[in-house]
């Protein structure tokens, strides 16, 4: 089977993604996981594969994609594979896997997969990859506003599935006979641990990512604020109408060469009357908080002053009424992102 291709190439956590999802790709019909995780998710899990030899042009998490495709990974089934160079996502993030052993327990139902590839050498590959697995795992928890509590290994879960109590890291690290898994990490898990902290705690899922996901000779759009401000960047893309798509009000699509070719110039007036349709959507104390100060379930609110402030955030309030009044603590709600709100 030739090498893949992915459908489209985007960024998270400073480490490129290549999508290639199994639900879209799978000439050989091989079983396929069927629960949804919509709304359920609780965590990461960190597991251990070994690094395999690869042909030209293409690196151990391609190939490891490769060999679900073709069923050679038997039924094993995981949302992301991760080596040094990049990460390829195999599953929807609200699709379950198959990873934990625990049947329908909630390693496999309710926790997020990376698959970190490495050979225990403790070489440059290794210690990259393995940095690659804490930027992807510190942004997926900070996508579902968890904290580092929610980090697991494989093993836990293990230990979870044969009656063994304890806190979340004496069960990440409890022997267990079936299987030590993150196997090269696990001898040195809290430190792990602290790396995908400081990782959280820097916000590093808007980073730009170190290495270039495609050929120089291929375009990429890029979507950021401005074209000086990488930091802002929210992904790149092989394809113009991806980019678009992706683009938040107050951003740019910019080509290769920083020229900008797309603005979302839409904009939220003061007094606007706007929807919170997703079953939890993360307030913000500030404009630059990176951990949410709570949640808010679906419901209509109101721009409180039409500024679109840092991270594409709005300020919010409970009625008409308090729009643009003083002292602002007293009548703004707090920040909410602008991708979750639905105009009425």
């Amino acid at each position: 089977m030739a090498i893949l291709t992915p459908d489209k190439i985007t960024t998270l956590g400073g480490v490129i993604i290549k999508e290639y999802l199994l639900t879209k790709h799978n000439p050989n019909h091989i079983a396929m996981p069927t629960v949804s995780m919509a709304g359920k998710v609780i965590g990461v899990t960190i597991h251990n594969t070994d690094r395999i030899k690869t042909a030209a042009g293409t690196t151990p998490a391609e190939q490891y994609t490769r060999a679900t495709v073709n069923n050679n990974m038997k039924d094993v089934r995981v949302q992301y594979y991760t080596d040094s160079i990049c990460s390829w996502q195999n599953l929807p993030l609200d699709l379950s896997g198959w990873h934990a052993a625990d049947g329908s327990g909630n390693g496999n139902r309710r926790t997020i997969a990376i698959e970190c590839i490495m050979n225990g050498s403790g070489d440059a590959e290794d210690k990259k990859a393995e940095d690659n697995a804490a930027r992807l795992a510190a942004a997926l928890l900070r996508q579902y506003g968890l904290g580092i509590d929610h980090l697991y290994t494989h093993t836990h879960w293990l230990n979870v599935r044969d009656g063994k109590k304890g806190t979340v890291d004496q069960l990440n690290t409890m022997h267990n006979s079936y299987k030590m898994c993150p196997a090269y990490i696990l001898p040195h898990w809290a430190e792990f641990k602290k790396k995908v902290q400081s990782y959280l705690n820097a916000g590093s899922a808007s980073v730009t990512p170190t290495q270039t996901p495609t050929p120089a000779t291929k375009q990429l759009y890029r979507v950021r604020k401005s074209w000086t401000d990488a930091k802002s960047q929210l992904g790149s893309y092989s394809y113009l109408e991806n980019a678009k798509k992706a683009c938040k009000a107050g951003y740019t699509v910019f080509d290769a060469s920083g020229n900008a070719v797309y603005t979302n110039g839409s904009k939220y007036a003061k007094g606007q009357k706007v929807q919170l349709y997703k079953s939890k959507t993360q307030l913000f104390a500030n404009d630059t908080a990176t951990t949410p100060a709570g949640y808010l379930t679906p419901g209509t609110y109101y721009i409180y002053d039409g500024i679109a402030c840092k991270n594409g955030r709005y300020r919010i309030t409970t009625t008409a009424g308090n729009c643009g009044k003083t002292p602002a603590g007293k009548y703004v709600t707090g920040y909410v992102s602008v991708d979750n709100f639905r105009e009425m």
